[in-house]
């Protein structure tokens, strides 16, 4: 994929890389409450505001019929920082910003013709808006080719201020995204001239400056980006330069290649964090696209945003031998053609979900897995990775979850159902079939605080999954008893867990995670397949209760996971297999086979057998 031209999306219409970059550092000072409210509030104000422009024109109101233009191209400015889904859907159909602004021009030349304005009047509000035009598509083209040659940048997440490479680079990317307020204050001028001309309150003279204002100012402003442009390009090469002087600087030894689909780092890189950031050795995050950038967490590890197959070369420092992959990434290929590393995948989950046996593997020198059931997985699925590139490692992600009963009074419910997945092997969540029905169920039944935190990717293909969270988030917050809604305390999934007495979930890395606790799991089968053959497809869920829809043995279950749990020697055995049991624990098991594959005299050499679970 091209430099600048790389299209990415999750539940989102595509945007060029070099906007998700401006994106991930946003250099607007207007306030979020006005950017949330006019991204709301967008499509009805657009198609109002052209709607009553059009009417006012007719009536021959241009006073109205100026402040319906102010009010559309006024929303669409303020709505850009807040990056509204309706304005990317509309960018991918071919309305751009340029484009609706040409489409409020049409009442507005209407505007002026109806308040009397003669040619003059027109042709100096036209020949602005077309300079304005010309001045506003020069933008991405300066973006481009900008990000055509741009280094790789330091990113800092969480941070509110960025390095000043990647701040220069955002801000100079900006000023192509959305509809700039530079647009919005030179037509605005332009066309409150040839109004006031049309209406009486002015000549000629004032139509002609008000035109000659928008023009110039809209040349001053290319003239001005081209400027800046060429001056950051200038820029770059010292950028490379001093960004690699420092990376070297604090002599990484391995690096982490998160390559995904977009935004996807919320869930995935951003699990693995704290157990990177608790190793000695020091690493190294190398970001393939921009947004992967703003959902990342905080991290001791440099972060930086490599979006060209040269720039990851250029990191490759010499202290560097080990890459650990997150996903199978379509760039991976571009890391795991370098020889003198090992390459290790890490994933970021284990469950019984297809992706957990995947055919690629075979590409990695070892794969890091949880436990036996992870090595177990890949043989039932006829996948041929030699026993020796397995490495038990068990889950550091689990390590701070409390062991054993909450001591809650009331017993707490967490219902966290996973997403629908991107094809139909792995199309398991119970979110949009059973999700509803099941909390108003355990809602009435009385007996305990019900939870709720679906997959943050819940609703990338199915709306009906979107529309389940309202209801079941609606649902919550209007029952009194003490019910969460995690989004609302901006609850972490492991906390989430930490605090659960039973867990509702589907097939999921969630599920078998939870195992860590020892505390009741409760498994959706949302096709309805009989239990002997759902166990046999997911073997984890053996040692959970099943609820299979109509939800009649929801009752049964909850008896059962509240009382007497005839399943817990069942979900002990299961733990063990499922998230091994290294010695000294997953953080020190992970931290001493980081030590192994970085250490200078001991790369390429085999495992200590003493290391592999």
């Amino acid at each position: 994929m091209k430099r600048g031209t790389g299209i990415q999306t999750l539940g989102r219409a595509p945007v060029p890389e070099w906007e998700e970059v401006a994106r991930s550092a946003w250099p607007g000072r207007l306030p979020a409450p006005f950017a949330s409210l006019a991204a709301r509030a967008y499509l009805p104000v657009l198609a109002g505001s052209l709607l009553v422009a059009v009417v006012a024109a007719w009536l021959g109101l241009p006073w109205l019929g100026l402040a319906a233009w102010v009010l559309g191209a006024g929303t669409d400015w303020l709505a850009t920082p807040a990056d509204p889904a309706v304005t990317r859907l509309l960018d991918l159909v071919g309305l751009r910003g340029q484009v609706r602004a040409l489409l409020r021009t049409l009442p507005a030349v209407a505007l002026v013709l109806s308040a009397g304005g003669d040619a003059v009047a027109v042709l100096a509000y036209v020949t602005a808006v077309l300079f304005v035009q010309l001045a506003w598509t020069a933008q991405p083209v300066l973006a481009t080719w900008l990000s055509r040659s741009a280094p790789p940048l330091r990113y800092v997440p969480g941070a509110a201020v960025q390095p000043q490479p990647f701040a220069d680079s955002a801000r100079a990317y900006a000023r192509a995204v959305g509809t700039p307020g530079t647009v919005v204050a030179l037509e605005l001028v332009a066309l409150a001239g040839a109004l006031a001309a049309a209406t009486g309150t002015g000549g000629a003279a004032l139509a002609l400056g008000a035109g000659a204002a928008g023009t110039l100012g809209a040349l001053a402003w290319l003239v001005r980006s081209g400027l800046a442009a060429r001056a950051l390009r200038r820029a770059q090469p010292g950028w490379a330069t001093d960004l690699l002087a420092a990376l070297a600087g604090g002599r990484p030894s391995f690096l982490v290649y998160i390559s995904l689909a977009a935004r996807q780092s919320k869930y995935i890189a951003n699990q693995w964090l704290p157990a990177l950031d608790a190793l000695p050795a020091d690493g190294l995050l190398v970001v393939r696209e921009a947004s992967q950038l703003t959902p990342l967490a905080a991290t001791r590890h440099p972060v930086v945003y490599a979006p060209g197959q040269r720039d990851v070369e250029r990191l490759l420092l010499p202290g560097v031998r080990a890459a650990f992959y997150l996903a199978y990434g379509e760039r991976n290929g571009q890391l795991l053609r370098e020889p003198r590393l090992r390459h290790v995948m890490l994933l970021h989950g284990d469950s019984d979900k297809a992706t957990s046996a995947n055919g690629m593997a075979r590409a990695f020198d070892e794969v890091w897995v949880a436990g036996p059931a992870a090595r177990e997985r890949y043989r039932v699925a006829g996948v041929a990775v030699p026993d020796e590139a397995f490495v038990h490692i068990g889950r550091p992600q689990v390590a701070g979850l409390p062991v054993g009963p909450s001591g809650h009074e009331r017993p707490v419910v967490l219902y966290a159902p996973t997403f629908e997945g991107y094809y139909d092997q792995t199309s398991h969540s119970s979110l949009d079939t059973m999700g509803v029905d099941l909390v108003r169920r355990l809602l009435a039944d009385g007996r305990t605080q019900v939870w709720f935190r679906p997959h943050p990717a819940s609703g990338v293909s199915r709306p009906a999954m979107l529309a389940a969270i309202g209801q079941i988030e609606a649902l919550l917050r209007g029952t009194p008893g003490g019910h969460v809604v995690a989004a609302d305390r901006a609850l972490t999934l492991p906390e989430c867990l930490a605090e659960a007495d039973v867990l509702v979930s589907d097939i999921s890395s969630v599920a078998t995670d939870y195992l860590f606790t020892e505390r009741p799991v409760v498994t959706c089968d949302p096709a309805g397949l009989p239990p002997a053959d759902f166990v046999a497809a997911y073997p984890t869920a053996a040692a959970s209760y099943l609820l299979r829809p109509g939800l009649a043995d929801l009752d049964a279950v909850l008896d059962d996971a509240l009382g007497p749990d005839p399943l817990r020697a069942a979900r002990v055995a299961m733990k063990r297999y499922v998230l091994g049991d290294p010695p000294g624990g997953p953080q020190a098991a992970f931290a001493a086979n980081v030590a192994r594959i970085t250490a200078p005299a001991e790369r390429g050499a085999n495992r200590g057998d003493e290391l592999i679970g």
